[in-house]
């Protein structure tokens, strides 16, 4: 490893990078939820509503000032509605799915419409929280036109190593659960890091190669930067995910029991598009595009090139959301 990479690492350099930098308002709280709105220098199109991961921070989709999906989708002149879920704590182990789905994500939405003085919006969810957004509008009516999901998994059975992992034979959920309480994210982290074993290394290897270019120096920063402030996963909420997904795939069956109501994909007949990374190992294109087998509307999908993180800093990502909207 070259000197000039040493001396990075050492120093610490991405220490004081900044990001999530477009500025915005809040709207709405509910609990440590946040509904933050950002807005177009001139507004001509409908809202956009995003549901972001549970499990990372909402700054990945705002990384830089250059390299941001907020900001791609403000070019259109449609206003931003983001879904920040909040930090939980120990004292939100007790939460449960519907919470999230029904309640929580429902007025949200409705806040969205209301504060935009609109009858319909736009939907956009991105990895858990693109499958949390699809369970609600399965579940409740709601203000919403079109819907886009990226990197979202809908047949969890199809999600290659880590189904593999999350296997109910092997993977003890209840004792994690039980003994845990909210899953830590530091066992996510480090789940996610062992698909690839070797994704550690490569990432290193490619700073040691590009440590004399600023700009990939200065988005490595913001990555780790993004990455180092990950994010816990409501106990109960997991259990039922993970049950639901990955041991069952409900979702594809078509029969998943929340709260003693029945949920069927086909009961939502909103046009969607599905957009998946070719290189992502937590949500393979099979995983995301298996939504027009069990929906009720008009699915189109596209494979992009990138990974689960990957595919949000791709133009061609930011292109293609721009073109849905315009459409």
């Amino acid at each position: 490893m070259r000197a000039a990479t040493l001396r990075y690492l050492a120093e610490d350099a991405g220490r004081g990078v900044r990001i999530g930098q477009t500025p915005h308002s809040v709207v709405f709280r509910q609990g440590k939820a946040a509904l933050r709105c950002f807005q177009p220098a001139t507004v001509t199109r409908a809202p956009v509503f995003i549901s972001m991961p549970l499990i990372n921070t909402w700054t990945v989709w705002d990384l830089q000032p250059h390299n941001s999906v907020v900001q791609a989708i403000l070019t259109t002149g449609a206003p931003v509605y983001l879904l920040d879920w909040g930090s939980p704590g120990p004292e939100d182990t007790r939460l449960r799915i519907e919470d999230l789905v029904d309640s929580l994500l429902g007025r949200m939405l409705d806040r969205a419409r209301r504060h935009a003085g609109v009858e319909e919006l736009d939907a956009l969810g991105y990895c858990v929280g693109g499958t949390f957004l699809a369970l609600h509008l399965a579940r409740n009516p709601a203000p919403v036109r079109r819907l886009c999901l990226v990197c979202t998994p809908i047949d969890f059975h199809a999600s290659g190593r880590l189904k593999t992992w999350a296997d109910p034979s092997t993977f003890p959920l209840d004792a994690i659960v039980d003994g845990l309480g909210n899953f830590p994210p530091e066992m996510m982290q480090q789940s996610f890091s062992w698909l690839r074993p070797l994704g550690t290394w490569k990432k290193y290897r490619s700073l040691d190669k590009r440590i004399d270019q600023p700009d990939f120096v200065e988005l490595f920063s913001a990555l780790e930067k993004w990455n180092s402030t990950p994010v816990e996963f409501p106990g109960e909420v997991y259990r039922a995910y993970v049950r639901g997904c990955y041991f069952e795939n409900r979702l594809m069956q078509d029969d998943w029991d929340i709260a003693g109501r029945p949920t069927s994909l086909a009961g939502c007949t909103v046009p969607a598009l599905t957009i998946a990374g070719d290189r992502d190992h937590i949500c393979p294109p099979n995983a995301a595009h298996a939504l027009a087998q069990v929906w009720g509307g008009p699915v189109e999908h596209k494979t992009l090139r990138g990974g689960h993180v990957a595919l949000s800093l791709n133009p061609a990502f930011h292109e293609t959301l721009r073109e849905w909207l315009t459409a």
